[in-house]
């Protein structure tokens, strides 16, 4: 009986047929047996050997089962965990294939639903499928990719023959529906271009017309394509511009109005009207200046100030608690107006963004070389060695008046007595030119800027001739030029004391409860007010 089985076992495993020889030898009557043994060395080799094969060929599985048989016979023999180890490490190759494809498959999906078909195309050759098979992946993913192909064909379709018909409002539909199923579709530039340029051309025209009221109606027909085309943003962005512009000067914030006109005039380059209209605001915030710092503004100051003082105090004041409070160091906002009613005739004076500048109270100005520092109001270098140059300001009005021993030209014509106008250029010598300024016929205040001289102090380029009121802006009617402020800043003595304000009042100027101005800050000599964002300090001077 013995024999028998180890026969078959042997018979079986001479014709090949592994696992039927290894249920036979792997009974204990054969283990035992000398030629047993050798017959499992033999059957747990050939395992092995076949285990190989099958890796060697991808098929993980049949390798990993040969495996197994070879392990129940032999145990962990070297041969035997050998092939293991390479069975599993080529398992952890697979996984990560599978799992690559699996992406490769999500990004490829999800390109395609977001219309990119091509690029979903592209990514689907990046991993390997069975084509033949109609579940698979790529099978599913290449038949999605066939219908979404048709689907943008048929949208493309309609887009062109709206376009081709001139319908504006289908041409915009379709060309949605298209952007939609393929953004990065080649001719969705061209067709958006094809319904936009027109609308947009008539737009401009319509505005060089003067005709805003129909601009609106215009755009609205694209509006949905403004995204897509700069040309069409552009000129949303004018008349949106446009539109705020109108809202400022129906408030008749006139100031903050020019300012937008100026930014609008880049968009606006061929249109007539917007330069007279730039120019009309121009005025207008003049005006409103020259309205609401002029003559009568000080009746409204004086009636407002004998009523303030008229009112009852809440507390007793006595004589001598009013001399000794006005010179604490905490005295109230009323009483430093008061200390200040003899101002210093020079001050200097700084502003964040614009930097110092002299300011020179005094109707008279002279102008001298700093040898002859003592005996002028104010020494320029370069300045010759003759007698000093005087500027007098006389009901509003400015003139220059010199000696014979002083070589002076305005704007290159030799004189000794001359009126001064906005622009003037004055050469004294051959070594100092300045230019002067009157920005605003509203406002006597005028500035002599320094080009061909400097003071004792090189950060001052400016020479304020001050007269109540200054005007710090972005606007060419400002005596100081701070291009970073959206609304000017106003600075104005009233009663012996220095205030300034961050925009245009909207009203004639009246008191608050302390005795100040309205919405202005007190400027005391030396100390740092900060308003609308920008620092302002006033101190005495001495150049």
């Amino acid at each position: 009986m013995f024999n028998l089985r180890l026969r078959q076992a042997e018979t079986a495993f001479a014709e090949g047929r592994l696992n039927e020889a290894a249920r036979l030898a792997e009974r204990s009557d054969v283990r035992d047996h000398r030629d047993g043994q050798i017959l499992l060395t033999k059957i747990v080799d050939a395992f092995v050997a076949r285990g190989r094969e099958h890796l060697e060929a991808g098929r993980l599985k049949e390798a990993a089962s040969d495996c197994s048989e070879a392990r129940k016979l032999a145990g962990a023999q070297s041969a035997v965990a050998q092939l293991a180890a390479s069975i599993d490490a080529a398992k952890h190759v697979a996984e990560r294939k599978i799992l690559r494809k699996q992406q490769a498959a999500a990004v490829a999906g999800k390109e395609i639903a977001r219309g990119e078909l091509e690029l979903g195309a592209r990514l689907l050759e990046q991993f390997e499928a069975d084509g033949s098979s109609v579940g698979s992946v790529a099978g599913q993913i290449n038949k999605q990719i066939a219908i979404e192909r048709e689907r943008v064909e048929a949208a493309t379709e309609r887009a062109r023959r709206e376009v081709h018909a001139g319908h504006t409002r289908e041409s915009v539909a379709a060309i949605l529906k298209l952007q939609k199923l393929s953004p990065s579709h080649p001719e969705l530039v061209s067709l958006i271009d094809q319904v936009t340029a027109p609308v947009v051309s008539q737009v401009w025209s319509e505005v060089e017309a003067s005709r805003l009221d129909r601009v609106e109606a215009l755009i609205d027909t694209v509006r949905p394509l403004v995204e897509f085309d700069p040309e069409l943003t552009e000129a949303c962005r004018a008349i949106e511009s446009a539109r705020k512009v109108n809202s400022l000067l129906d408030a008749a914030r006139f100031n903050e109005a020019y300012l937008r006109l100026r930014k609008l005039s880049p968009l606006l380059k061929n249109v007539a009207w917007l330069n007279a209209l730039t120019d009309q605001t121009r005025q207008a915030a003049e005006l409103a200046i020259e309205l609401q710092s002029g003559p009568l503004s000080l009746l409204n100051d004086v009636q407002e100030s004998r009523r303030q003082l008229s009112k009852p105090a809440s507390h007793p004041v006595h004589a001598e608690s009013f001399a000794a409070g006005s010179s604490a160091a905490g005295s109230s906002t009323a009483d430093n107006r008061f200390h200040q009613d003899s101002l210093p005739e020079q001050l200097i004076l700084q502003i964040d963004g614009v930097g110092s500048a002299l300011l020179l109270r005094q109707p008279k100005v002279t102008i001298g070389a700093p040898a002859h520092a003592r005996s002028c109001d104010v020494a320029f270098s370069g300045f010759p060695g003759g007698g000093p140059l005087t500027i007098e300001k006389s009901s509003g009005r400015y003139r220059l008046t010199t000696t014979d021993s002083c070589d002076v030209a305005v704007n290159e014509r030799a004189c000794q007595d001359t009126p001064l106008a906005d622009g003037d250029t004055v050469q004294v010598g051959t070594r100092c030119r300045f230019k002067f300024r009157r920005p605003t016929a509203a406002v006597p205040t005028a500035v002599l800027e320094l080009s061909g001289t400097r003071l004792s102090r090189p950060d001052i380029r400016s020479v304020i001739l001050f007269d109540e009121t200054l005007i710090v802006g972005p606007g060419q009617s400002s005596h100081l030029r701070a291009r970073n402020l959206d609304q000017p800043l106003i600075l104005f003595v009233r009663e012996g004391a220095f205030y300034v304000r961050h925009g245009m009042p909207e009203r004639a100027q009246r008191f608050s409860a302390d005795g100040s101005p309205q919405g202005a800050r007190l400027l005391t000599l030396g100390s740092l007010v900060e308003i609308g964002g920008t620092r302002v300090t006033i101190f005495p001077g001495n150049t």
